[in-house]
């Protein structure tokens, strides 16, 4: 079993977009989806236990709830990972993956990933895309030595390490700097980072105008990473 952990709240429409992502994963494998939700009202409702086949959804509502000015990354994600314990004992964990409820999934995404963790402490994709949705704008990333946290997985074994680096405001870039069995690569930007929406702001610089990025006016280019689900950020409906 793989499992997938969460952080969210008050972002209505990213986490629509993320559960369309995760339907559509062609993953045939046993899959557990641990949602935290930490903000009121909460957002994840429409959920469903029967999400789809092989796969169980978990959920954690973190209390205090969320708010404005806060980064509850590490206890939302530490909370997850308490909640996938609760229910599963390490011998059972394949691997755990950081699903970030703004970014875009494609539908290859876990079939992708998981043959290539077995015998890594972590995985991930390089050269991360940020696309910024409110400016039309993206950027290709420079990073070769660690993955985007959204875009990374991780062996049971490799937990120690990770809950080390709970106090960092950027977790992925310590956590690969700490480890050594790591599988870094490029799969057809098979995530994308998705920046600019509404609702609760993101930690990353690719939210602000100031970052450097290639204009898009069109979402041409968004169109030809994703295809026709660039239309669900064109027209803001999903």
């Amino acid at each position: 079993m793989i499992a997938l952990i969460t952080p969210t709240g008050s972002r209505p429409f990213q986490i629509q977009v993320l559960a369309h992502c995760m339907k559509n994963q062609t993953y045939q494998g046993e899959v557990t989806w641990v949602i935290v939700d930490d903000c009121l009202p909460e957002t994840t409702g429409f959920i469903p236990e029967a999400f789809k086949p092989n796969w169980t959804i978990l959920k954690v509502y973190s209390r205090p709830a969320w708010e404005a000015g806060q980064n509850s990354q590490a206890r939302n994600i530490s909370e997850g990972i308490r909640e996938l314990f609760n229910h599963y004992s390490e011998d059972q964990i394949e691997a755990i993956f950081f699903i970030e409820d703004d970014d875009y999934y494609k539908p290859t995404y876990l079939e992708t990933m998981v043959p290539r963790l077995p015998g890594f402490q972590a995985i991930g994709e390089t050269n991360t895309i940020y696309y910024n949705i409110y400016y039309r704008r993206y950027v290709v990333n420079g990073n070769r030595e660690h993955a985007s946290l959204f875009q990374t997985a991780i062996s049971v074994e490799a937990l120690t390490e990770f809950e080390k680096c709970y106090k960092e405001r950027f977790i992925d870039y310590v956590f690969f700097a700490m480890i050594h069995r790591v599988n870094l690569f490029q799969a057809g930007d098979q995530a994308i980072g998705i920046k600019g929406l509404p609702g609760r702001s993101g930690i990353g610089s690719g939210h602000s105008q100031a970052m450097t990025m290639i204009a898009d006016p069109e979402m041409q280019h968004l169109k030809f990473l994703i295809g026709e689900d660039y239309k669900i950020y064109r027209d803001g409906t999903i």
